[in-house]
């Protein structure tokens, strides 16, 4: 107002709602650019999880004849191969992939021009579906406007899953990392000594060592 030679408050020139916010509200700007900048992050994790899955997939090929015991809460188990392990790995991470997936979906269902609550108050009719599709436009995303823009600008499911999906890859991340750890452990001593069924004794340059 003071950069346009008028005093504050006279928004008979320049009004706050009507002219700088243009229907937006700080309820559904910020939950739709939360979540562009989230499916874009996913997408990203997506693309390393592909990348580890295709490697678990070739060492499980790789190592499809080599023998070792399994273990049960790191006791003697039964025998198995090394090829068997990395397959589990690969269709572990091709599960959590399917969810990802399955969570963004919601995370792409935005409330852009529900302004405040959800009624659309001071924005112009049509404002809702006309941003989501400039927005679509310029990030490439395929954004649906909610049904129900009230619900929608209450409610945090979305965030929710995905910070349950997110958890989920994380925890079945760690577990591999532990069991590959384990794997390592020798070869000329620790649980890593028994591993290996094709080296007699259990040599350095043993496949079951080579892990990465």
């Amino acid at each position: 107002m003071e950069l346009l030679g008028h005093g504050k408050g006279e928004y008979q020139y320049l009004h706050p709602n009507e002219d700088v916010n243009l229907g937006q509200s700080t309820n559904d700007v910020y939950p739709t650019a939360v979540k562009v900048a989230t499916v874009f992050a996913v997408r990203g994790l997506l693309t390393s999880m592909a990348v580890l899955q295709d490697s678990f997939a070739r060492k499980a090929v790789e190592f499809h004849d080599v023998l070792k015991m399994g273990r049960t809460q790191l006791q003697d188990a039964v025998p198995m191969t090394l090829g068997q392990e990395f397959s589990a790995y690969a269709v572990m991470i091709d599960e959590d992939r399917q969810r990802l997936d399955e969570a963004v979906q919601l995370i792409q269902e935005i409330n852009l021009g529900a302004t405040a609550i959800g009624t659309g108050l001071n924005a112009p009719a049509g404002y809702a579906e006309s941003a989501r599709r400039h927005l679509s436009e310029i990030t490439g995303l395929p954004l649906v406007t909610a049904a129900n823009l009230v619900e929608a600008t209450q409610d945090c499911g979305a965030f929710v899953q995905m910070s349950g999906v997110l958890k989920r890859v994380a925890v079945k991340l760690s577990k591999s990392c532990n069991d590959l750890r384990l794997l390592s452990s020798g070869p000329r001593a620790g649980s890593g000594r028994s591993t290996c069924r094709r080296c007699r004794p259990v040599r350095a340059s043993c496949p079951a060592r080579s892990t990465r």
